[in-house]
C-alpha cells in the first residue's frame, strides 16, 4: 500500500497589489454578481484569493512544468546519492 502523505502547509504570506482601476471596478462588479446570483455577501479579498488559487490550480502548462521540475529534482537527488556512495567508496581500503 502506498501512503499519501499530506503536503506540509506553508505559513501565510502577505502580498500587496496595486490594481488598475478598470480591474478593481470589474472585481467590485463581480462581487455584485455573486450577491445577486448566489445571495451571498463576499469580501473582495476572499474572492481574489479564490480566483488566484483556481487560476494556479487549473493552468495546464504550469502543472506540466511543475511536475517535470519535481521529477527532475527527485532524479537529481537519486543520482546525487548514487554519486556520493561511489565517491565514498573510491580509495577505500578493505581489511
Amino acid at each position: 500500500m502506498k501512503l499519501k502523505l499530506k503536503d506540509k502547509e506553508l505559513p501565510p504570506a502577505q502580498l500587496r497589489l496595486t490594481l488598475p482601476g478598470n480591474l478593481k471596478a470589474s472585481l467590485d462588479e463581480y462581487l455584485l454578481f455573486l450577491r445577486d446570483s448566489s445571495h451571498r455577501e463576499a469580501e473582495l479579498k476572499e474572492v481574489a484569493l479564490e480566483m488566484l488559487r483556481q487560476f494556479v490550480e487549473t493552468d495546464r502548462d504550469f502543472r506540466t512544468w511543475r511536475k517535470g521540475r519535481a521529477e527532475a529534482e527527485v532524479c537529481g537527488v537519486r543520482s546525487g546519492v548514487v554519486a556520493e556512495r561511489q565517491n565514498g567508496a573510491v580509495g577505500a581500503k578493505i581489511s
